[in-house]
């Protein structure tokens, strides 16, 4: 049974969901290869095919994140058990390449899809896998943005069937045996910037645990480290493609992962190597999506393996 908390028990209607988001838009308007595996303490492999799937009738027993190889853009699938959750669809000529590697984990319904912002190289491939897929619930940012990709997902998201939701900080569900906690955005935030509204998520796995960050910038970073929220995780789902505008020192040291992900394009406009060498200097070792290709990190509640494509 899946629990949810979210910031209303009772989910968005879709016939009421552009009118929900116009009436947020108002509120708001205001390189890493050969890893070292003996350094880290982790199983380490370079998948042979050009594809995943989970294979054991015991990894319902596992975690298993995927960073999904989709150029310049965020896709991340999270599987526990029999449950499925999509955070982020790439951008939108992605969309057949993340329902394809969907399908091929033989997954056939999403309990969870999570826009975690507007901009397309996050949500732009959504469209197609909604349109595609059984989807139970669909978790939307606070702020609107008036893009034809943007708008394309609302009209697939009102079509869907699924429950609706606008998380903000404090909330609380879970998938499968995974607990997850929103951290951000706060419901009385206001920003210029539209990706300082990225839903960020904490993933607790037995004793392991994954923070995924959006696209939060340094002063979404600041407010956490102001806050109470348990920010420690063993898995750090860079922000911003690994821009200098975040992933800074001290959210670093507050953080400490192990491991870092980074979802880039073979022409990262974004990624930094002020970044890289923040992390570096952190000792935390960096797999890129660009260097690695798909990115699966496992857990059993304790340990950690990884499978990359390259």
């Amino acid at each position: 049974m899946q629990t949810k908390n979210f910031w209303s028990t009772v989910p968005v209607m879709p016939a009421l969901l552009l009118a929900l988001l116009a009436l947020l838009f108002t509120g708001c308007a205001r390189q890493v290869q050969n890893p070292d595996i003996e350094l880290l303490g982790i199983e380490v492999q370079i998948r042979e095919g050009a594809e995943y799937q989970e294979s054991s009738p015991s990894d319902s027993d596992l975690l298993s994140i995927h960073f999904i190889d989709v150029g310049e853009g965020d896709a991340i699938l999270v599987i526990q058990g029999d449950y499925a959750m999509l955070v982020d669809g790439g951008p939108e000529e992605m969309g057949t390449v993340v329902f394809s590697y969907i399908r091929n984990q033989g997954i056939t319904i999403l309990d969870y899809v999570v826009a975690t912002h507007p901009f397309t190289d996050h949500v732009g491939g959504l469209p197609d896998v909604l349109r595609r897929i059984t989807t139970r619930n669909i978790l939307l940012p606070m702020t609107y943005h008036d893009t034809p990709a943007y708008n394309d997902l609302l009209f697939a998201t009102e079509n869907s069937g699924a429950d609706v939701y606008v998380p903000f900080a404090g909330d609380t569900f879970t998938l499968g045996d995974a607990n997850i906690t929103i951290l951000s955005p706060n419901v009385y935030d206001e920003w210029d910037n539209r990706a300082n509204y990225s839903i960020v998520m904490r993933i607790e796995f037995g004793s392991t645990s994954f923070l995924l960050m959006g696209d939060a910038m340094r002063e979404i970073e600041a407010n956490l480290l102001d806050s109470t929220t348990r920010l420690s995780s063993d898995v750090l789902k860079v922000a911003r493609h690994g821009a200098s505008s975040a992933t800074t020192s001290g959210f670093l040291d507050a953080v400490n992962p192990s491991i870092a992900v980074i979802s880039a394009g073979d022409n990262n406009s974004f990624l930094s190597q002020d970044t890289l060498r923040r992390l570096s200097n952190a000792g935390v070792h960096t797999f890129r999506t660009d260097l690695n290709g798909s990115i699966v990190i496992r857990s059993d509640g304790t340990t950690l393996s990884v499978v990359v494509d390259r």
